[in-house]
């Protein structure tokens, strides 16, 4: 009996043991259930539109801690717009071997023309010159004349109407100079669908295996496209400074546009979030309110995109907790759908 009763005993502990046990575990899961609705609840935001309509999301304070939210002032930057280009350093043979020509026929002409107006002075005087002879020496300073429009429309085809419309004692200087490498032509394109409105009013050229820039003496319009590069042309002048140019070499330019300089404000990378296609920054307009409002990623700097409208300097921008403000966002998106 004694050990009947013992067992019972026993048996009867266990089980109260197993029941606390039981009523221990549901109580905590009913309690984590209602802490993670509670949380749930603290940390939805409300949405609404502003007057054109940008979403504007509302978070708490309390809300924004949670989600360590960290905003920055915009400032204002007036930049000069710039675009890099590319090319290479081009042999001056052809030009001097084109300048040559040029020179033969500008002797010829004046020859020819000088002959012409001789014959054409003594026909006029009714001396020793039939019309005939005064016909073929006519017809010879035309020849030559024409030959010399043709050789100055191929020196602007090929080297650009800079080249063409210097006097030909300041050509014969510079073939010279390319010649010997103390100058060099350098032809370079910007990347396609990048474009300059106005000639560059300056530019930074750098040779690949050298840090150090070249001066540019002008710059012009390329005369034709490049077949490899195909993108706005440019031919620039530079002075050797002690670098080995040699034609072929690559080169790296950064074009200055002449245009008025634009004003706008800097987006910093961190505070821009992506949906598609599409770039958004959120802007805080009250210490609850963010608006989110598009950001045009054409223009890219080294700390993020410059934007000329639709944000402005002073504008304070979310640069921490962006990405965690649009999941907020859709997520009250699909709870209002539900």
């Amino acid at each position: 009996m004694h050990t009947n009763r013992s067992r019972l005993i026993a048996l009867g502990v266990a089980a109260l043991a197993v029941i606390v046990v039981l009523v221990w575990l549901f109580g905590a899961g009913g309690n984590d259930e209602g802490d993670e609705e509670d949380q749930v609840t603290a940390t939805t935001p409300s949405l609404s539109h502003s007057s054109n309509g940008d979403v504007i999301v509302t978070l708490s304070a309390e809300q924004q801690v949670n989600i360590g939210l960290k905003t920055a002032v915009l400032a204002p930057i007036t930049r000069v717009r710039q675009v890099t280009a590319y090319g290479v350093v081009l042999d001056p043979a052809p030009l001097a071997a084109l300048d040559a020509q040029l020179v033969g026929a500008q002797a010829t002409l004046d020859a020819s023309r000088a002959e012409y107006e001789r014959t054409r002075r003594l026909h006029s005087e009714q001396q020793n010159i039939s019309l005939k002879d005064l016909q073929t020496a006519q017809a010879k300073f035309q020849s030559d004349q024409a030959q010399l429009n043709l050789l100055s429309q191929r020196l602007a085809d090929e080297w650009g109407g800079a080249i063409a419309a210097i006097a030909p004692a300041t050509r014969a200087e510079l073939v010279d100079a390319l010649i010997k490498r103390a100058a060099a032509i350098i032809r370079v394109a910007v990347p396609p669908g990048s474009s300059l409105a106005n000639l560059p009013a300056r530019a930074e050229i750098t040779m690949l295996g050298y840090s150090r820039p070249l001066a540019t003496q002008s710059i012009w319009y390329a005369p034709t496209v490049d077949p490899n590069l195909q993108g706005q042309g440019f031919m620039l002048r530079v002075e050797a400074q002690g670098f080995p140019l040699r034609p072929g070499a690559a080169v790296t330019a950064l074009l200055e546009s002449s245009a008025a300089s634009e004003r706008g404000v800097v987006v910093p990378s961190a505070a821009v979030v992506r949906t598609g296609d599409s770039a958004w920054t959120y802007v805080q307009t009250a210490p609850t309110k963010f608006e989110r409002r598009a950001v045009p990623m054409g223009d890219s700097e080294a700390a993020g995109w410059f934007v000329k409208a639709g944000l402005a300097a002073g504008d304070r921008v979310v640069v921490t907790g962006a990405q965690a403000l649009l999941s907020e966002e859709f997520k009250s998106q699909i709870q209002v759908q539900d």
